[in-house]
């Protein structure tokens, strides 16, 4: 029987082997690159789930309450700053490093697509020079979560504001739809309200680093951690509703301080750089 041959001379099976090894060529780097994605989204979301553990170890030793560091550091020897001022992302997060609870590797994301974060691989625990009193230091102050400096920050997650009716939920109260900490979102800069309660956020910019770490460069995606120590990979940051002035029912956007929530029951989750005693001294930073 004659071989019937292709211009190039390739019978039939070897042009549907060649073909056939092409696509395979072509294949593996793309199930790589979603296997690999699949297995940062996993190792962070165990590692949300870790930072929130630390908290509720804390809490645990501290009548039920995640880290307040103005009811820490009241003799002004860690920080020189005063009463809630202190009391900032960096501030919270540090003082669990500090006693051992977590290390500084947890608080970088796997999957953290910035440039501005990154280690804090001289974190002081005896006696940190960067504290007012580093003998009586109860953390390194050093730990920065400001990746907007020129220094970059050393902290990939976002966490509930401490303040106002939130500061009930900043502690082990076990609940299943309290949200705690997670991976930082988008800065929000408005929503528009339907009538049947759903909000459409705007957001201050489409091409926010976030959107790299885990969502799909047009869409947020992330870990949340909720108050029962389970974590959700979400894919819109939204969770549950608050009430706003009008008696009405709305959604709640995790990254967005609602101004018509006159309770002030709403989840906000942000990296804090500035504190105090209402949530407009608190700074939530964004990119």
């Amino acid at each position: 029987m004659k071989r019937r041959f292709f211009g190039g001379g390739f019978t039939l099976l070897e042009l549907l082997i060649v073909m056939a090894v092409i696509a395979i060529g072509l294949f593996l780097p793309a199930m790589g690159r979603t296997c690999g994605g699949s297995s940062r989204q996993l190792r962070d979301s165990t590692q949300v789930r870790g930072i929130h553990q630390a908290l509720v170890t804390w809490a645990q030793s501290h009548k039920d309450r995640y880290p307040i560091p103005s009811l820490l550091d009241v003799n002004n020897a860690t920080v020189a700053d005063l009463g809630t001022a202190k009391d900032h992302t960096a501030n919270i997060l540090s003082p669990l490093v500090f006693n051992g609870s977590m290390s500084p590797e947890i608080l970088i994301s796997p999957a953290e697509a910035s440039g501005k974060i990154h280690l804090k691989e001289d974190y002081e625990y005896d006696s940190p020079k960067a504290a007012a009193d580093p003998k009586d230091a109860l953390w390194d102050p050093s730990l920065s979560a400001d990746f907007t400096s020129a220094a970059g920050g050393h902290i990939s997650y976002a966490h509930l504001c401490p303040t106002a009716k939130s500061a009930e939920r900043w502690a082990n109260t076990f609940s299943a739809s309290e949200v705690v900490i997670g991976s930082r979102g988008q800065e929000v800069r408005s929503v528009t309200q339907l009538a049947d309660g759903t909000v459409i956020p705007t957001f201050a910019r489409s091409d926010s680093i976030t959107l790299l770490i885990h969502g799909s460069r047009t869409k947020w995606e992330g870990n949340i951690a909720f108050n029962d120590n389970h974590v959700e990979f979400m894919t819109q940051p939204k969770v549950g509703t608050y009430i706003d002035g009008g008696g009405k029912p709305r959604e709640d956007l995790v990254f967005y301080d609602e101004p018509d929530d006159a309770a002030g029951t709403n989840a906000f989750l942000g990296i804090f750089t500035t504190a105090g005693p209402t949530r407009a001294a608190f700074k939530s930073i964004w990119d």
